[in-house]
Protein backbone atom coordinates (compact mmCIF):
# COMPACT_ATOMS: atom_id res chain seq x y z
CA UNK A 1 0.00 0.00 0.00
CA UNK A 2 2.78 2.05 0.75
CA UNK A 3 4.65 1.52 -2.64
CA UNK A 4 0.90 2.66 -4.34
CA UNK A 5 0.92 5.79 -2.30
CA UNK A 6 4.35 6.73 -3.39
CA UNK A 7 3.81 5.82 -6.63
CA UNK A 8 0.67 7.76 -7.12
CA UNK A 9 2.62 10.94 -5.22
CA UNK A 10 5.41 10.65 -8.10
CA UNK A 11 2.86 10.16 -11.06
CA UNK A 12 1.23 13.41 -9.41
CA UNK A 13 4.66 15.65 -8.85
CA UNK A 14 6.97 14.11 -12.01
CA UNK A 15 3.96 12.99 -14.85
CA UNK A 16 5.22 10.23 -17.93
CA UNK A 17 7.61 11.51 -19.95
CA UNK A 18 5.70 10.41 -22.62
CA UNK A 19 3.00 13.30 -22.10
CA UNK A 20 2.92 15.85 -24.61
CA UNK A 21 1.97 18.83 -21.99
CA UNK A 22 3.16 19.82 -18.73
CA UNK A 23 0.51 20.46 -16.62
CA UNK A 24 0.27 21.09 -12.61
CA UNK A 25 -2.54 21.43 -10.79
CA UNK A 26 -2.87 24.05 -7.79
CA UNK A 27 -2.01 21.00 -5.41
CA UNK A 28 1.34 19.89 -7.04
CA UNK A 29 2.04 23.59 -6.93
CA UNK A 30 1.48 23.64 -3.31
CA UNK A 31 3.59 20.77 -2.76
CA UNK A 32 6.37 23.50 -3.80
CA UNK A 33 5.32 26.71 -2.37
CA UNK A 34 3.96 28.31 -5.67
CA UNK A 35 0.91 29.74 -6.12
CA UNK A 36 -0.68 29.23 -10.02
CA UNK A 37 0.01 33.40 -10.67
CA UNK A 38 3.83 32.18 -10.55
CA UNK A 39 3.38 30.70 -14.23
CA UNK A 40 1.07 32.92 -15.67
CA UNK A 41 2.86 34.29 -18.85
CA UNK A 42 3.92 37.79 -19.43
CA UNK A 43 1.79 39.41 -22.48
CA UNK A 44 2.95 42.80 -23.63
CA UNK A 45 -0.05 43.77 -26.08
CA UNK A 46 1.03 46.57 -28.29
CA UNK A 47 -1.83 48.30 -30.75
CA UNK A 48 -0.65 47.86 -34.47
CA UNK A 49 -1.63 51.75 -35.58
CA UNK A 50 1.87 52.51 -33.16
CA UNK A 51 3.63 50.14 -36.39
CA UNK A 52 1.89 52.40 -38.94
CA UNK A 53 2.94 55.54 -36.81
CA UNK A 54 6.29 54.89 -36.75
CA UNK A 55 6.33 53.50 -39.98
CA UNK A 56 5.07 56.67 -41.37
CA UNK A 57 7.31 58.47 -39.33
CA UNK A 58 10.77 56.39 -39.86
CA UNK A 59 10.02 56.53 -43.72
CA UNK A 60 9.47 60.57 -43.61
CA UNK A 61 12.36 61.39 -41.75
CA UNK A 62 14.70 59.10 -43.37
CA UNK A 63 13.41 60.79 -47.19
CA UNK A 64 14.51 63.89 -45.93
CA UNK A 65 17.20 63.30 -43.48
CA UNK A 66 18.78 60.73 -46.24
CA UNK A 67 19.72 63.46 -48.36
CA UNK A 68 21.53 65.66 -45.82
CA UNK A 69 23.26 62.37 -44.81
CA UNK A 70 24.29 62.10 -48.30
CA UNK A 71 25.27 65.61 -48.78
CA UNK A 72 27.52 64.95 -45.62
CA UNK A 73 29.49 62.21 -46.97
CA UNK A 74 30.13 64.18 -50.56
CA UNK A 75 33.14 65.78 -51.06
CA UNK A 76 31.82 69.55 -51.53
CA UNK A 77 33.30 73.44 -50.93
CA UNK A 78 31.65 76.35 -49.91
CA UNK A 79 31.47 78.68 -52.68
CA UNK A 80 34.34 81.30 -53.15
CA UNK A 81 33.52 85.27 -52.97
CA UNK A 82 33.73 85.60 -56.54
CA UNK A 83 31.07 82.71 -57.27
CA UNK A 84 29.12 83.74 -54.49
CA UNK A 85 28.40 86.89 -55.94
CA UNK A 86 28.09 85.00 -59.71
CA UNK A 87 25.58 82.75 -57.67
CA UNK A 88 23.68 86.02 -56.15
CA UNK A 89 23.09 87.78 -60.26
CA UNK A 90 21.97 84.34 -61.07
CA UNK A 91 19.39 83.80 -58.50
CA UNK A 92 16.29 85.59 -60.47
CA UNK A 93 14.40 86.33 -56.94
CA UNK A 94 17.29 87.61 -55.16
CA UNK A 95 17.57 84.86 -52.81
CA UNK A 96 19.30 81.70 -52.17
CA UNK A 97 19.93 79.64 -49.38
CA UNK A 98 22.50 80.47 -46.76
CA UNK A 99 24.34 76.92 -47.04
CA UNK A 100 25.51 76.47 -50.55
CA UNK A 101 27.91 73.82 -51.08
CA UNK A 102 29.79 73.74 -54.33
CA UNK A 103 30.60 70.39 -56.12
CA UNK A 104 33.84 69.88 -58.25
CA UNK A 105 32.24 68.02 -60.97
CA UNK A 106 33.02 69.96 -63.93
CA UNK A 107 30.15 68.11 -66.27
CA UNK A 108 26.93 67.30 -64.87
CA UNK A 109 24.69 70.43 -64.09
CA UNK A 110 23.30 69.66 -60.64
CA UNK A 111 21.39 71.90 -58.76
CA UNK A 112 19.14 70.51 -55.68
CA UNK A 113 18.07 71.41 -52.73
CA UNK A 114 18.43 69.32 -49.26
CA UNK A 115 16.99 69.71 -45.53
CA UNK A 116 14.06 70.57 -44.28
CA UNK A 117 12.70 74.43 -44.36
CA UNK A 118 14.73 77.03 -42.26
CA UNK A 119 17.92 74.32 -42.63
CA UNK A 120 17.89 74.41 -46.52
CA UNK A 121 21.13 74.04 -48.17
CA UNK A 122 21.78 74.17 -51.83
CA UNK A 123 24.00 71.51 -53.84
CA UNK A 124 25.53 72.99 -57.36
CA UNK A 125 27.82 71.27 -59.33
CA UNK A 126 30.76 73.79 -60.67
CA UNK A 127 29.15 73.05 -64.59
CA UNK A 128 26.26 75.23 -63.17
CA UNK A 129 29.00 78.20 -63.29
CA UNK A 130 31.39 77.09 -65.93
CA UNK A 131 29.50 75.31 -68.06
CA UNK A 132 26.30 76.68 -69.05
CA UNK A 133 24.91 80.10 -70.04
CA UNK A 134 23.68 82.46 -67.19
CA UNK A 135 20.10 82.22 -68.51
CA UNK A 136 19.83 78.90 -68.62
CA UNK A 137 21.70 78.52 -65.09
CA UNK A 138 19.26 81.11 -63.60
CA UNK A 139 15.84 79.36 -64.63
CA UNK A 140 17.32 75.81 -63.08
CA UNK A 141 17.79 77.78 -60.09
CA UNK A 142 14.81 79.35 -59.88
CA UNK A 143 12.43 76.10 -61.14
CA UNK A 144 14.23 74.28 -58.06
CA UNK A 145 13.95 77.59 -55.57
CA UNK A 146 10.36 77.24 -56.39
CA UNK A 147 10.24 73.44 -55.58
CA UNK A 148 11.68 74.37 -52.28
CA UNK A 149 8.95 77.49 -51.10
CA UNK A 150 6.11 74.89 -52.08
CA UNK A 151 7.30 72.60 -49.82
CA UNK A 152 7.09 69.84 -53.07
CA UNK A 153 10.52 67.52 -51.07
CA UNK A 154 8.20 67.37 -47.82
CA UNK A 155 5.52 66.49 -49.93
CA UNK A 156 7.08 63.91 -52.04
CA UNK A 157 8.31 61.87 -48.71
CA UNK A 158 4.79 62.67 -46.92
CA UNK A 159 3.11 61.00 -49.97
CA UNK A 160 5.35 58.05 -49.76
CA UNK A 161 5.58 57.49 -46.25
CA UNK A 162 1.71 57.74 -46.28
CA UNK A 163 1.41 54.89 -48.79
CA UNK A 164 4.02 53.03 -46.62
CA UNK A 165 1.89 53.84 -43.50
CA UNK A 166 -1.09 51.93 -45.27
CA UNK A 167 0.88 49.18 -46.18
CA UNK A 168 1.80 48.61 -42.56
CA UNK A 169 -1.51 48.83 -41.07
CA UNK A 170 -2.54 46.06 -43.65
CA UNK A 171 0.19 43.73 -42.81
CA UNK A 172 -0.60 44.50 -39.36
CA UNK A 173 -4.01 43.63 -39.40
CA UNK A 174 -5.73 46.45 -38.98
CA UNK A 175 -7.46 45.82 -42.48
CA UNK A 176 -8.22 43.24 -44.55
CA UNK A 177 -5.55 42.30 -47.10
CA UNK A 178 -8.42 43.04 -49.69
CA UNK A 179 -9.29 46.22 -48.43
CA UNK A 180 -5.84 47.45 -47.71
CA UNK A 181 -4.96 47.08 -51.05
CA UNK A 182 -7.85 49.17 -52.82
CA UNK A 183 -7.01 51.63 -49.77
CA UNK A 184 -3.56 51.76 -51.33
CA UNK A 185 -4.11 52.21 -54.82
CA UNK A 186 -6.71 55.17 -53.94
CA UNK A 187 -4.86 56.77 -51.71
CA UNK A 188 -1.62 56.36 -53.96
CA UNK A 189 -3.61 57.60 -56.92
CA UNK A 190 -4.83 60.90 -54.85
CA UNK A 191 -1.63 61.35 -53.66
CA UNK A 192 0.96 60.68 -56.48
CA UNK A 193 -2.06 63.27 -58.71
CA UNK A 194 -1.88 65.93 -56.13
CA UNK A 195 2.05 65.48 -56.20
CA UNK A 196 2.35 66.24 -60.02
CA UNK A 197 -0.05 69.35 -59.64
CA UNK A 198 2.28 70.64 -56.89
CA UNK A 199 5.42 70.04 -59.51
CA UNK A 200 3.25 71.82 -61.79
CA UNK A 201 2.18 75.22 -60.23
CA UNK A 202 6.26 75.35 -58.60
CA UNK A 203 7.43 75.31 -62.46
CA UNK A 204 4.72 77.95 -62.98
CA UNK A 205 5.87 80.24 -60.59
CA UNK A 206 9.52 79.76 -61.97
CA UNK A 207 8.39 80.12 -65.35
CA UNK A 208 6.59 83.65 -64.29
CA UNK A 209 10.26 84.57 -63.22
CA UNK A 210 12.24 83.60 -66.28
CA UNK A 211 9.98 82.61 -68.72
CA UNK A 212 8.25 79.41 -69.70
CA UNK A 213 10.18 79.15 -73.01
CA UNK A 214 13.30 79.78 -70.83
CA UNK A 215 12.77 77.09 -68.42
CA UNK A 216 11.34 74.66 -70.66
CA UNK A 217 14.67 75.36 -72.70
CA UNK A 218 16.85 74.89 -69.84
CA UNK A 219 15.42 71.64 -69.10
CA UNK A 220 16.36 70.74 -72.56
CA UNK A 221 19.58 71.56 -72.05
CA UNK A 222 20.34 69.47 -69.01
CA UNK A 223 18.42 66.71 -70.91
CA UNK A 224 21.08 66.94 -73.51
CA UNK A 225 24.10 67.07 -71.67
CA UNK A 226 23.13 64.45 -69.70
CA UNK A 227 22.41 62.05 -73.12
CA UNK A 228 18.70 61.40 -72.41
CA UNK A 229 15.38 62.50 -74.09
CA UNK A 230 12.79 64.02 -71.84
CA UNK A 231 10.22 61.43 -71.29
CA UNK A 232 6.40 62.50 -71.97
CA UNK A 233 3.66 60.76 -69.90
CA UNK A 234 2.59 57.72 -69.92
CA UNK A 235 0.01 55.51 -68.41
CA UNK A 236 2.90 54.66 -65.67
CA UNK A 237 2.70 58.70 -64.94
CA UNK A 238 -0.41 57.77 -62.89
CA UNK A 239 1.75 56.23 -60.11
CA UNK A 240 4.22 58.66 -60.10
CA UNK A 241 4.64 61.31 -57.77
CA UNK A 242 7.01 63.23 -60.07
CA UNK A 243 5.91 64.07 -63.63
CA UNK A 244 8.21 63.29 -66.24
CA UNK A 245 10.47 65.79 -67.59
CA UNK A 246 9.04 65.49 -70.73
CA UNK A 247 5.49 66.78 -69.55
CA UNK A 248 6.99 69.46 -67.64
CA UNK A 249 8.26 70.44 -70.40
CA UNK A 250 5.24 70.51 -73.01
CA UNK A 251 3.46 72.04 -70.17
CA UNK A 252 5.00 75.01 -69.84
CA UNK A 253 5.49 75.13 -73.93
CA UNK A 254 1.51 75.41 -73.76
CA UNK A 255 2.09 78.22 -71.61
CA UNK A 256 4.36 80.16 -73.72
Amino acid sequence: MRMRSLSAAQATVFPSRSATDLTLSPTTLGMFGLSPAFLTPLQLSVDPIWFVVVAVVVFGLGAIIAPLVALALRKTRSPTPAKRDQLDRLVADGYAPGRVHVDGDADRVEVSLRGPPGRRSLLLSTAVFDAIDESTATALLAAELARGRYLYLEYRALAAASVIGLATGMFGGLVSFADGLFLIAVAALGLFWAGRRLQFAADRAAAGQVGSEALAAAFETVAARRGVDPEPATWRTWFEVQPPLGQRIARLRDRS
